[in-house]
């Protein structure tokens, strides 16, 4: 492999990752997603991989969890957020991401 096939290689996972699309949620109490918890508030999530990364918005504190992807047969209108309570705690099963066909899933 050549040093230029290594640096294009590069450049073109670092452009996919500098483009990865964010999407904002708003948490209006404190929440589990996954293994970590979340501060009631605004976020905005990225999916990279088989991970999910919360920024807050407020203070710039980012937060990463593992998630599953799926695909859905059409598109998302909007991005939603599904929630459940277990034990006094609301956890987050699952996020429809808006304008995609991507679903990701949230485990304990």
């Amino acid at each position: 492999m050549t040093t230029k096939t290594v640096l294009l290689i590069a450049t073109l996972a670092l452009a996919g990752i500098a483009n990865a699309k964010s999407y904002n949620i708003t948490l209006s109490e404190p929440t589990r997603a996954g293994g970590v918890k979340l501060a009631a508030g605004e976020y905005s999530m990225k999916v990279q991989e088989s991970n999910a990364i919360f920024t807050n918005l407020q203070n710039g504190k980012t937060f990463t969890t593992a998630v599953k992807t799926e695909t859905a047969d059409k598109k998302f209108d909007v991005t939603a957020v599904v929630t459940d309570s277990k034990d006094g705690d609301s956890y987050i099963t699952s996020v429809q991401l808006g304008g995609s066909r991507m679903k990701i899933e949230l485990g304990d």
